[in-house]
């Protein structure tokens, strides 16, 4: 697969333009951040379970419709047991390289009339500007609306960890500290909201506190993100962090295992899953639009360090 590779601050970084700009690699201390496929039919198994893959609109979307400005939004049905539009296909869409260094990428997919981004009425473009630094790996992406109508806008990523992620790491002494502040119920058939939510939830204390497991549960769980919006997965053994920050734009954590006890997707959302269409108030929901012209941001930092070990 063709790939840009970044150097900077001992950290290393892949970027796949090929596939929606997706990050398949972060490197550093002997640590892989990110899980990374060995070649192009490992990638294929499934396409979401690598690095960052992007997604747009972000998880599922009942029915694939929803209605805006009196105008009706169709997407594709592309789950057929929910019934649901799922992700979209930005992840293996090609974005076009507009700048690089050693320590910057900047990509770009640009949907237009007579090219326009599956069936959403809207022409509009993306930049996505991947920079590695001593801090850490800063990614920021822009919508910006260029079609003459508001236009819906929200944005995820499929983030996707090893477990363990040191090469002599062992899954269950790979711990998760996650910043969560209310977990919504969902359909466990369809996985979409069912209008309940909890501010006191099963393992929210282990989660807080730094020793919650993941390859220990099987976890499909939605959350609403605390104050400081922040992940952590520590190998206990050698004390590394793998850190994962999202901005303000995002409000939301989709925590995912499907059972595995190799990979854990910790996923940003901007909005809730289902939001056009939930059962809670759309403005509390994260819904969001973008007047013609104007554009909207979104920023994720990811770092690796080291801090003293647990001894665990």
């Amino acid at each position: 697969m063709k790939k840009i590779e970044l150097k900077a601050g001992g950290y290393t970084a892949w970027i796949l333009p090929e596939r929606g700009g997706t990050c398949v690699r972060l490197s550093r201390f002997g640590a892989e951040a990110l899980r990374t496929p060995e070649n192009e039919d490992s990638y294929r198994q499934n396409e979401f379970l690598w690095g960052t893959p992007i997604l747009f609109p972000p998880n599922r979307i009942s029915g694939g419709q929803f209605e805006f400005e009196g105008r009706i939004y169709r997407l594709p049905v592309n789950e057929m047991k929910t019934g649901c539009f799922l992700h979209g296909t930005l992840h293996k869409t090609p974005f076009v390289v507009t700048a690089c260094s050693a320590d910057k990428a900047v990509l770009k997919y640009e949907a237009t009339p007579e090219n326009p981004y599956l069936t959403f009425p809207h022409a509009f473009e993306i930049v996505v500007e991947w920079t590695l630094r001593e801090s850490g790996l800063c990614q920021r992406v822009r919508f910006i609306n260029r079609s003459q109508q508001n236009m819906p806008v929200a944005l995820a990523f499929h983030t996707t960890f090893p477990i363990p992620f040191m090469q002599e790491g062992k899954p269950e002494e790979t711990a998760l500290t996650l910043d969560t502040s209310e977990e919504y119920g969902r359909n466990m058939d369809t996985f979409l909201p069912d209008g309940r939510a909890w501010k006191e939830y099963p393992d929210k204390e282990e989660m807080d506190t730094g020793t919650y497991l993941p390859s220990e549960h099987t976890i499909s769980r939605l959350f609403r993100m605390g104050t400081r919006h922040e992940m952590c997965l520590t190998d206990l053994r050698t004390g590394t962090d793998v850190r994962y920050r999202a901005g303000e734009s995002y409000g939301y954590w989709m925590v995912y295992n499907g059972g595995r006890r190799d990979i854990l997707c910790v996923e940003p959302q901007s909005w809730l899953s289902n939001c056009p269409n939930a059962p809670f108030p759309r403005e509390a929901s994260g819904f969001d639009a973008i007047a013609p012209k104007e554009a909207r941001e979104y920023e994720t930092e990811m770092s690796i360090g080291k801090r003293e070990a647990s001894g665990r």
